[in-house]
């Protein structure tokens, strides 16, 4: 599933956060890089031309993985700001500096040479253009390393490559513009000129801004301080940057566009600008999450303008142009007249702090992506090994969601004879399932013409891997070979019986029913290596290659070699008995 999601630079944390685990979910973030306020400001101007990386660089430490203590550190150095003792540190004597930043902190030594050769080159470039102590006090240090890749690329977007490529990332990092080095201006109500972003996001006005423009460099450099401009005039300079082929290309593919909360006159509005004409042409279903207090640049507008002032940047005056406008309930955002949009869905998506709830957020976004006409039923099959206290957890659940729950999905554990379901849920593990978590595969099967989900007793498949990581991060030839090895068994297996055999710790399956559908449990020797088959005799090795959704398990040698023998196992079994 590609998720694209415009973002600034922490309005939508916590929903990266999650959904940058999910290992059904392909994220692309796009941001744009018109930030230009305190160190941000600084760097752009010791670099001349370049954008602002500040948003970038808080993107990076959200999707950077957190499973190894090296890259916790890098996340620290990242977004490390200067004290004054450092800052007179970095001014005598940049070796020294980058050693109390990193002496006492375990990084990879691949990683700790990348991060000092780009720091000493950012360093070095910065202080040529300034040695005053006052811009350099909380300076932040992941801008300088950014700048010190832009000093080596002398592009801002190979940069960001050259950043996003070395470090093992769980989503794309993407700027919306391609040669890019414009300046973010504003206008109010009362058109009062606002000539950087940083007087966008601290406006002090009570009502929200009018208009933004995108200058050139040469011609933002070429206005007057003391001239009064008016919007005509600055109209004139203006332009749209190009949009980047790398934005092209996320939001072709994407399934789902995600219009993020954030700052709408500096972080999201000029993003849209930019990508307007490929968001239109695009089918991916569009979600609008609204913001949950007022920014500085729409103080006390209303929810309708709001939507409008997106709308408007889109140049499209559809109402249902978004399929769902997220809201939460506790929206300070004006919206007695949320009528006028029949696509609002309001729901409780905010931790007490008004920040977004990443998972609550997620999930109400996948359940309103498809609502189902009928009921769906689901059958809940459990395995006969399931412990009796998981079985009596199922019951109670299955029999709160069902009387509480708004939702067209049925879950049934004991049917009647000759009942029909729409799927079946196998659970062959002792672990416990969230009926939540269900009803969101659910909707993926519809949306994108499934046949089966499988899982793992682990949360998701990308979590299984960062287990994995934590103890191979230092042998990439074991972890590479592990999942060459993994690949090429579960595809011979497949060719061989015509049938996918998931590996002996899988225990999940959703699966569509079909009529040439068939379901047959084997146990081996050992209960430990009890599995199950899944037999598709009228089903195209195309077609399941192209609209099933299966994953492969990724293992080391000696996990390889458990799920080799229980395949083996199995086959004898299978022929015995028949």
């Amino acid at each position: 599933m590609n998720v694209v999601l415009f973002t600034g630079g922490s309005g939508n944390a916590n929903l990266i956060r999650y959904i940058k685990d999910l290992s059904y979910v392909n994220l692309s973030l796009l941001i744009n890089g018109y930030d230009d306020g305190l160190s941000t400001g600084t760097i752009r101007s010791a670099n001349y031309g370049m954008l602002g990386p500040s948003d970038f660089r808080k993107n990076f430490t959200y999707i950077l993985d957190s499973f190894s203590e090296s890259n916790l550190n890098i996340k620290k150095i990242f977004n490390h700001r200067l004290s004054q003792d450092e800052c007179h540190l970095l001014l005598k004597n940049k070796e020294e500096l980058f050693e109390h930043l990193t002496g006492k902190k375990i990084l990879e030594e691949e990683s700790k040479n990348f991060i000092k050769i780009h720091f000493y080159s950012g360093v070095e470039k910065l202080l040529s253009y300034t040695n005053e102590a006052s811009l350099l006090i909380d300076f932040n240090v992941g801008n300088i390393i950014i700048g010190g890749l832009h000093r080596e690329n002398q592009d801002f977007n190979a940069a960001l490559r050259s950043l996003t490529d070395f470090f093992d990332l769980n989503a794309s990092l993407i700027n919306v513009s391609e040669d890019d080095d414009s300046k973010l201006v504003a206008f109010d109500k009362n058109s009062l000129f606002l000539s950087n972003e940083a007087d966008i996001v601290n406006y002090k006005g009570d009502k929200p801004l009018d208009k933004f423009f995108l200058l050139p460099l040469d011609k933002f450099n070429s206005l007057d301080s003391d001239t009064t401009y008016q919007p005509e005039e600055i109209n004139a300079f203006s332009k749209t940057p190009i949009i980047s082929n790398q934005a092209k290309k996320a939001i072709k593919h994407a399934d789902v566009l995600l219009f993020g909360s954030g700052t709408l006159f500096s972080s999201l509005l000029p993003s849209y600008r930019i990508c307007k004409n490929e968001i239109n042409s695009s089918n991916a279903k569009k979600i609008l999450i609204v913001n949950n207090d007022y920014d500085n640049d729409i103080r006390n507008t209303t929810l309708n303008n709001y939507i409008e002032l997106i709308l408007n940047e889109l140049d499209t005056e559809c109402k249902d142009f978004f399929d769902r406008i997220i809201l939460d309930t506790d929206c300070k955002i004006n919206h007695t007249n949320e009528a006028l949009h029949s696509n609002i869905v309001k729901a409780k998506i905010t931790n007490t702090d008004l920040k977004h709830n990443g998972y609550r957020l997620w999930n109400t976004i996948t359940r309103t992506l498809e609502q189902h006409e009928r009921k769906c039923k689901i059958k809940v099959i459990l395995s006969e090994e399931t412990d009796h206290t998981i079985k009596d957890i199922y019951e109670s659940e299955i029999q709160e969601y069902n009387e509480n729950t708004l939702s067209n999905i049925e879950f049934i554990l004991n049917g009647t004879p000759g009942e029909r379901f729409n799927y079946y849920l196998i659970l062959d593990t002792s672990g416990k399932v969230s009926l939540y978590d269900v009803e969101t595969w659910v909707n993926f099967t519809t949306i994108f013409n499934f046949d089966c989900i499988f899982g793992y007793r682990f949360y998701s498949r990308r979590q299984m891997i960062i287990s994995f990581k934590k103890k191979l991060v230092e042998s990439k030839l074991t972890y590479s070979s592990s999942i060459i090895i993994s690949h090429i068994v579960s595809f011979i297996y497949f060719l061989r019986f015509f049938r996918f055999k998931a590996d002996p710790l899988s225990g999940i399956y959703l699966i569509k029913s079909k009529d040439d559908f068939a379901c047959e449990r084997k146990f081996s020797a050992t209960k430990s290596l009890s599995s199950l088959t899944i037999i598709l005799p009228t089903l195209n090795p195309k077609k399941l290659l192209s609209h099933s959704s299966f994953s492969i398990f990724i293992m080391p040698f000696f996990q390889q070699c458990i799920l080799v023998c229980s395949l083996h196992l199995q086959r004898f079994f299978l022929h015995t008995n028949q």
